[in-house]
């Protein structure tokens, strides 16, 4: 692989997301026009509207555990004066751009009550990111409502869960609905802790008034490094849904997904590293595979026993 050199420019998780969906669209593109494999248009229809759904998801879930993470009293327990019976900002504790135009409060719910060490045994409550009726981020998304979390137990211990649900959502006119849950599976022990995650009556709707909705069941592993942008996590797992022009699919994982946070930032494009899964529609399976751990974007197609590589790009926005 080439060394990369220079600057790296800092990217929020919104303008890495927004890199992927496009680098997904001329990808899917490029395999259409290729006479080497049959790529339809509900094809590309389909892939893409997995792909820009779980997009708009891993976007919201990094900002529901920047905000988790906020707070002493929402990750670890925090001590028993952290505890408020009303809600309380916590914007001051929260660096990410992404949530420089929104409010975002915290409220801790009446079962969160502190173990004779002062400190909260099983911290319990509430998080509001309140994006009110629109507001322009640093990069030029548009949010508009509100990211209600719930969170349960301290996040790195056995069952401890995060539950985010919408009101009145959307980034960019793009209405996200629905439930996505994130529960910790492993043992408390676990250096590399393992978080199952499920997504109900979610729902994808675009400007055109047309809508894609999904239901997954994932396994994602986080491991983690000394220094954090050296972090890397594998995920597992399935999802199933429906595309914007209304056709069934199913996504199965057959090979672990890697994911590098270094590679994200210096190739400012969010995909495996490595991993295959399969995409089934109409009958027709078609197979992504995202190489062995090379951090690079080339990702090899296949349909019907044909093949193809790619090397995914962006439109330099």
């Amino acid at each position: 692989m080439k060394k990369l050199t220079g600057t790296m420019k800092k990217l929020t998780g919104t303008k890495i997301l927004a890199y992927s969906a496009v680098a997904l669209f001329m990808f899917f593109a490029s395999c259409k026009d290729t006479n080497t494999i049959d790529f339809s248009s509900d094809d590309n229809s389909n892939l893409q509207s997995e792909s820009n759904s779980d997009a708009h998801m891993e976007d919201v879930s990094d900002m529901s555990s920047v905000a988790v993470s906020a707070d002493g009293g929402t990750q670890t327990g925090g001590k028993a004066d952290e505890i408020a019976g009303t809600p309380r900002s916590i914007k001051d504790k929260i660096t990410d751009t992404r949530f420089s135009c929104a409010t975002v409060t915290l409220e801790f719910f009446p079962d969160n009550v502190p173990a004779s060490t002062g400190v909260v045994a099983n911290p319990h409550g509430k998080i509001v990111i309140d994006f009110g009726t629109g507001c322009t981020g640093p990069n030029g998304r548009v949010r508009k409502g509100q990211i209600v979390i719930e969170f349960k137990g301290r996040r790195f211990l056995p069952l401890s869960f995060v539950s985010i649900t919408f009101v009145g959502y959307s980034v960019d006119g793009i209405k996200i609905e629905g439930t996505r849950t994130e529960t910790n599976v492993s043992d408390s022990n676990e250096s590399a802790p393992k978080f199952n995650i499920t997504e109900v009556g979610m729902k994808v709707t675009y400007l055109d008034g047309t809508f894609a909705t999904r239901t997954v069941d994932k396994t994602r592993t986080w491991n983690r490094a000394v220094n954090p942008s050296d972090d890397t996590w594998t995920v597992t797992g399935s999802a199933s849904g429906t595309s914007r022009k209304g056709k069934e699919y199913s996504m199965l994982i057959t090979k672990a997904l890697k994911f590098s946070r270094s590679c994200a930032i210096s190739l400012k494009v969010v995909v495996p590293v490595e991993g295959i899964k399969e995409l089934t529609a109409s009958g027709k399976k078609v197979t992504l595979d995202f190489g062995s751990g090379t951090c690079d974007t080339k990702v090899t197609i296949t349909i019907n026993g044909k093949s193809k590589e790619v090397t995914m790009t962006d439109n330099g926005d």
